[in-house]
């Protein structure tokens, strides 16, 4: 197993750290990371340029060409429509590092967090000089920002030979996945994150309480998931990745996974020799750019790699890792009304509705998207954790119907939505498409036909929520509104 000459403990004295590794090490006189510090100086290395998850590759090349001089730049290959794969070299030392991004061109969250990880690198006058020159004298960083930019430009995960580059380590069929494994194989890559995003839905653990922020694993490389000692170690960093985030997120950061999947690249830079850390940014409530998430990538990189310049892993234990909970791909719903009386037209059943959103991206640019709620789930949803829970007993639970007639903007704009609520209207048919007209948060807007009023899995509908004849709540497109 590799090992340093300094071992290393995060948040000894300057966070919370409640996990059996932490405990033990704290009781040495390591040096540590310091976490406030490191805290209080992400939001000045915030990137202004990148604000939405949609960018593509030509919003990246002024801050690729504005770099300073002490990143080595270069173009590395060609995408299959002849984009670019930029090539972001960092650091003297001895120790090879290889971090890559956005092999799925719809997961962006990390290639914008790289971007702040290059200004905090070079940053300065905030305290953690010491901590940069700690990184750039142990480790040589190399990146491959936005690996999959064809598939960036059309927001999908697959490239432009419609290929899933997470599944063309082997045959390498793709340029994208030939300059990847041309990349450890050059470098003999001591550490390698591979960096994705995740359904927001998933839950760290099952049932489910919380939405997991980031999902952390170190890839098997064998279908009976051995564990050498190169895949200990990243287990042993991704434990001490885990002790920081904890303090941001507690309860939200799940362990992916570690089925075997031969033709993934993790599992295979794990196999190749690379001690490798897969990260996935999930959801957070209220964060629907994954700004928060970029955030929380970054402190998570920032920790990771002063964690491997200064041997920061053995503070950890594998089984720091394995109290990480399982992540669970559906474990959450954006909005769930629980123990609500539905009615239907066949009596009223109490039940659990849940929603969730799904997303189109529109042409020509794909920068902008629609929403559509649907209900998720009906039932018992007791194990389902939410973003927003409301608790309906005692309530009954109508679906809204749609009035009749085409009315234009302005007679929208009229109507008193609560009195159509009381009229057991939630929907109203516009003359033209309106999609962002002011009403729109009151009430469904449609361009034709008449909105459902099945409370199915699938279904966008809308429920108006009373107590007794008091009206006192409407979900309207998925979000819950409180009446007075």
């Amino acid at each position: 197993m590799l090992r340093f000459l300094l071992p290393f403990l995060l948040c000894v004295s300057l966070c919370s750290c409640t996990s059996a590794g932490s405990e033990a090490a704290s009781q040495n006189d390591y040096p540590t990371l310091p976490l406030a510090e490191v805290k209080a100086s992400l939001a000045a290395h915030k990137t202004a340029a990148i604000t939405t998850r949609r960018f593509k590759q030509r919003d990246l090349r002024p801050l690729i060409n504005n770099l300073p001089e002490t990143f080595t730049v270069d173009t590395a290959g060609r995408s299959v429509e002849g984009r670019p794969l930029w090539r972001v070299a960092w650091g003297n030392g001895a120790t090879e590092v290889l971090l890559w991004s956005q092999m799925h061109g719809d997961e962006p969250t990390a290639t914008a967090a790289l971007f702040d990880l290059f200004s905090w690198l070079e940053g300065s006058g905030d305290g953690l000089d010491t901590v940069r020159q700690t990184i750039r004298e142990a480790l040589h960083l190399t990146f491959l920002p936005m690996l999959n930019p064809d598939g960036a430009e059309v927001y999908q995960r697959r490239n432009a030979l419609g290929i899933d580059l997470n599944r063309d380590a082997l045959r390498q069929t793709s340029p994208e996945a030939r300059l990847l494994k041309g990349e450890r194989e050059r470098l003999d890559a001591a550490w390698g994150f591979n960096l994705h995003d995740q359904s927001t839905y998933y839950s760290a653990g099952f049932p489910a309480e919380k939405g997991c922020v980031a999902s952390i694993l170190a890839p098997a490389y064998d279908w009976e998931k051995s564990v050498d000692e190169k895949r200990e170690d990243a287990m042993q960093m991704i434990a001490l990745m885990n002790d920081v985030w904890q303090d941001e997120v507690p309860g939200q950061i799940g362990r992916y996974n570690d089925d075997f999947e031969p033709r993934a690249f993790g599992d295979n830079l794990q196999k190749w020799g690379t001690r490798t850390i897969l990260i996935e940014s999930g959801g957070y409530a209220g964060d629907p750019e994954k700004q928060e998430i970029r955030r929380l990538n970054l402190l998570g990189l920032i920790a990771g790699l002063y964690g491997i310049a200064t041997g920061g892993q053995e503070a950890y234990s594998l089984a720091d890792y394995w109290a990480i909970p399982e992540n669970q791909s559906s474990g959450m719903h954006d909005l769930k009304l629980v123990g609500g009386t539905l009615v239907r037209p066949d009596g009223e059943y109490i039940v659990d509705i849940g929603f969730r959103f799904n997303e189109r991206s529109l042409a020509p640019d794909y920068r902008e998207y629609t929403s559509r709620a649907y209900v998720s789930d009906v039932g018992d949803l007791h194990t389902f954790g939410a973003f927003e829970t409301v608790e309906a007993s005692g309530l009954k639970m109508v679906p809204g119907k749609t009035m009749k007639g085409r009315l234009d903007s302005l007679q929208i704009l009229q109507l008193n939505a609560k009195d159509l609520y009381q009229k057991g209207y939630t929907a109203v048919i516009g003359d033209h498409a309106m999609p962002d007209h002011p009403a729109g948060k009151q009430l469904r807007i449609l361009q034709g036909g008449k909105a459902s009023e099945a409370v199915e899995p699938g279904e966008a509908v809308d429920l108006i929520l009373y107590r007794g004849d008091q009206l006192v709540g409407v979900v309207i497109e998925g979000r819950y509104r409180e009446l007075e």
